[in-house]
């Protein structure tokens, strides 16, 4: 049974796009239609995607009867046709493909019973509309009907299975590679660590490695198509574990089930957000959402740390209230002991989930999702949500600007003719003239633009899952939650809560001194301590009763940002972190890389270059003065009875030095580089002919660097 695109489209309720892109690998054959002069794709139902199947089947469209098999695995004599063994080619292949051949067996013997005097093609014509099992055999010819009867006749004639000699094995999956079982082995490494593997220089590392023994470009490409079919799942998770999750893991049960009200679960997350701002910089989207009511707060914040997420969680107290659970991940600003303490002090039970388990909080990443699709695809510096939309975005304003580039061109043409010179070379639409290049918008724009979306649309939006708007899903909820009315008992609240012994300078905390008088009394005690960004003060308590003792600072530090300096302690340690982690990677196999083919490569053309030296006022500056240095020290060396006796020649005599004891010098930048190397020896004269001849001494930095190199 086939069907044209178009009518997949109507019974399926899907887009054209949709439909193209699901049947992008689907077999299909060409066919006539009434009313076109060009042949149309026409799938087979059987080859249609699973889904598709099925929602055809819900229409009382189902794949017809497939041939019976007896006991022994073959098919049953409804022929009453030759049932030799069948091979394994038959006998592995689908079964649809068994059935078109025993309809072939059968339409050969209709053939051969039928009347001689009747006309071939009207006798093909008649059958097939009298017969509508036929229709899974398509359209029949009668070159195509004479093929079928030899190869009958030749299999009857044979003894052999008459069946299995009218299977078509096209189409059919080829197991066989030229690549040996050390070579497949490591391409599919390759494949696996490559974010876009390029087979070409896949294959060019391997062949340099393997030698002649490497198999042709043509048989690594078609192993590595037939891997990436066989192996959906390794090769999904290896580019985006995220993907996986989406397209993989099972969902079984219903996360929304263990929200009863409001404030029950919340679900934190934190994603790049797809926007580019007017500073140039990609800033992070952190984001909690109430499982019962859906109603979500995003906070834009220049990284995913444990300050931002307090601030997050401030935003969610002063709008929603204190939630009595919440979901997080593994991440470090989640497992942190500041977010710790603050959920303590809360007394907010904190579920963090597994790695990679993105389906245990499932409502924060389908939010954001909600949020990326329903909102920033519509900003000014919106640049994709995936590699693919990024380059077609690009493309689009590359040819924005391009359009623009050309209107000023025009505009600055003198002639009538220059300018329909040029627009016949360009091309230029009208259409297309005048188009306006929109600009990004600042990181507190993005803020405003957020909250405004949320407050306006999607919480007045109805919800599918819940059946109602979640601000009415929210306000259906007649229970006070519970909050903190006092916001700057909040902020203290959130800060970092942590024990310290008081000692003779005061509290020592993250690298200040925090003092007060009340202090004294309490010398050589712990107490307990809350902080929050302003690094010059910390709020001191009793650690049993929790009573106040008092508020200690350090002056040196009023005003300035915790988590600024917290940022600038630990950016050192991430840079050396992940040049760590990319060597480890790196050096994880020992497999040939393209540079080390490239190198082993012995027939290449060498450069042959002649050089000359370039005269220009500078460097003619400095020869001259060298010439001059090298004449002075030379004549001061003659007159001098200094020797180095730690610095010989090889005939084992010192060499003899100048008065101050240095050696003598040819260039002024030789000279530099030798005070760059003994940063000691620098006097006062040394320091005037520095600021007197900067270029010398400029490329004697480059000689002393290379040096050290």
């Amino acid at each position: 049974m086939y069907f044209t695109s178009k009518k997949l489209e109507e019974l399926l309720g899907v887009s054209k796009m949709a439909l193209s892109k699901a049947l992008r690998d689907t077999d299909y054959e060409l066919k006539a239609v009434e009313g076109s002069t060009k042949k149309v794709k026409h799938y087979k139902l059987e080859d249609l995607p699973q889904r598709y199947r099925d929602k055809l089947e819900s229409k009382g469209i189902k794949i017809p009867s497939q041939v019976q098999y007896d006991d022994g695995g073959q098919p049953t004599n409804i022929l009453q046709a030759n049932t030799k063994q069948f091979s394994a080619k038959y006998l592995t292949a689908p079964q649809h493909k068994q059935y078109e051949a025993v309809l072939r067996v059968k339409f050969i013997e209709f053939y051969l019973k039928k009347d001689a005097s009747l006309n071939v093609n009207k006798w093909i014509e008649h059958t097939l509309y009298t017969h509508m099992e036929f229709d899974q055999l398509g359209d029949i010819t009668q070159r195509k009907l004479f093929t079928w009867k030899s190869k009958y006749e030749a299999a009857k004639t044979a003894g052999e299975n008459i069946v299995e000699a009218l299977f078509d094995a096209r189409g059919a999956k080829k197991q066989t590679t030229a690549l040996t079982k050390e070579q497949q082995e490591m391409a599919i490494r390759f494949f696996i660590k490559k974010s876009h593997p390029i087979v070409r220089n896949i294959h060019l590392i391997m062949s340099g490695h393997f030698g002649e023994a490497m198999p042709s470009y043509d048989a690594l490409n078609n192993f590595y198509h037939r891997w990436k079919k066989e192996n959906p799942q390794t090769y999904l998770f290896s580019k985006s574990p995220d993907k996986w999750k989406n397209n993989y893991l099972v969902a079984i049960g219903d996360e929304s089930e263990k929200a009863r009200y409001r404030n029950h679960f919340w679900e934190f997350d934190a994603t790049p957000a797809d926007i580019i701002c007017s500073d140039g910089k990609r800033y992070t989207i952190l984001g909690l959402i109430d499982i019962a009511t859906r109603r979500p707060i995003f906070r834009v914040e220049d990284s995913n740390s444990s300050f931002a997420v307090s601030r997050l969680l401030r935003s969610g107290i002063l709008k929603f209230g204190i939630p009595e659970n919440i979901v997080v991940d593994n991440g470090k600003e989640f497992v942190s002991n500041h977010f710790e303490s603050m959920c303590m002090n809360l007394e907010i039970q904190i579920h963090i989930t597994p790695p990679f388990s993105g389906d245990k909080k499932p409502f924060i990443e389908r939010m954001f999702g909600t949020l990326a699709r329903g909102l920033f695809r519509e900003l000014h510096g919106f640049i994709g949500h995936n590699v693919a939309m990024r380059e077609e975005i690009q493309a689009v304003k590359s040819f924005g600007h391009k359009i623009m580039a050309q209107k000023k061109f025009k505009e600055d043409l003198r002639t009538k003719e220059e300018e329909n010179a040029f627009a016949d070379l360009w091309k230029i639409s009208k259409e297309n003239i005048g188009i306006e290049l929109e600009f990004a918008i600042t990181k507190e724009e993005l803020q405003d633009t957020i909250d405004t979306w949320v407050s306006k649309h999607y919480e007045q939006v109805m919800h599918g899952g819940l059946q109602q708007k979640p601000i009415q899903a929210w306000n259906s909820y007649s229970t006070p939650v519970k909050s903190i009315s006092d916001p700057r008992m909040l902020d203290l609240l959130l800060g970092k809560s942590s024990r310290r012994k008081v000692l003779k300078k005061g509290i020592s905390f993250e690298g200040a001194a925090y003092w007060d008088n009340e202090l004294l009394k309490w010398m050589g005690k712990h107490v307990q301590i809350m902080t929050h960004d302003d690094m010059g003060e910390i709020i001191v308590y009793d650690p049993v009763t929790m009573q106040l003792i008092c508020k200690a600072v350090d002056n040196q530090y009023t005003g300035k940002s915790r988590e600024a300096a917290h940022n600038a302690k630990v950016a050192q340690k991430r840079v050396v972190k992940s040049i760590a982690k990319s060597v480890k990677e790196a050096v994880a196999f020992n497999d040939p890389t393209l540079m080390s083919v490239i190198e082993a490569k012995t027939e290449q053309i060498k450069a042959q270059t002649v050089a000359t030296t370039k005269q220009t006022k500078a460097t003619n500056m400095l020869l001259n003065e060298s010439a001059q240095l090298e004449e002075a020290d030379g004549k001061a060396l003659e007159e001098s009875n200094n020797y180095n006796f730690k610095n010989k020649d090889e005939n084992g005599i010192p060499q003899k030095v100048l008065e101050n004891g240095r050696p003598a010098f040819k260039t002024f930048t030789d000279k530099f580089v030798w005070l760059l190397e003994h940063p000691d020896e620098w006097s006062d004269k040394d320091k005037a002919l520095k600021e007197k001849r900067p270029e010398a001494y400029d490329m004697a930095v480059v000689e002393f660097e290379r040096k050290r190199a």
